[in-house]
């Protein structure tokens, strides 16, 4: 497998993927990074990825509660 691509749904979810061809039996990783700053509530986000598959596109949906920080 092949993925040629993986993009979050906004500026606030970074991903980061296995550049190299994972082969059968390998392992590679898809890492995604969320930055809640200035968020606070229920988030749901997309990943898409592209890849040399059947379907060629897969999206991954994440959520969570981002909880407010509490003041002192």
């Amino acid at each position: 497998m092949v993925i040629s691509q993986v993009k979050g749904s906004c500026g606030c979810t970074q991903p980061e993927y296995t550049q190299n061809p994972v082969h059968p039996g390998d392992e590679g990783e898809i890492k995604v990074t969320f930055r809640s700053k200035g968020i606070a509530g229920q988030v749901v986000k997309d990943i898409t990825i592209l890849a040399n598959t059947v379907p060629t596109t897969k999206i991954l949906t994440i959520s969570g509660e981002v909880l407010a920080v509490k003041e002192k």
